[in-house]
């Protein structure tokens, strides 16, 4: 078994050399989003990364911003409203939106 130092907590790690590897590019995942779902927006606007959740009804009642992306994602997150998948999402989102803000190149959301 191969020991790497861990970063995080400074301990050794060892790595299974039997261990399962799940190989992502090829895979296939249906889109489980249905009208009425609610979605998210995202946009970068003075010098802030702003998240807006639309409910069902298409109203925008909760809307996050910082400029620190992963306490924007903890939260977005610890609400009850965002299920794995979409969260997994709107997490890519906040990065590249902090990829371009650092940047300062223009951020569509995908």
């Amino acid at each position: 078994m191969t020991e790497i130092m861990g970063k995080c907590l400074g301990i050794p790690i060892r790595i299974n050399p039997d261990r399962e590897v799940v190989f992502c590019d090829e895979l296939e995942f249906p889109c489980g989003w249905k009208p009425g779902d609610g979605y998210f927006l995202v946009k970068i606007e003075e010098g802030m990364i702003c998240v807006g959740y639309v409910d069902g009804s298409h109203n925008l009642n909760i809307e996050f911003r910082g400029s620190d992306p992963e306490k924007l994602i903890r939260e977005v997150t610890r609400q009850d409203f965002v299920d794995k998948p979409h969260a997994a999402y709107i997490a890519a989102e906040i990065i590249l939106a902090h990829q371009c803000l650092k940047n300062g190149t223009e951020y569509i959301q995908r």
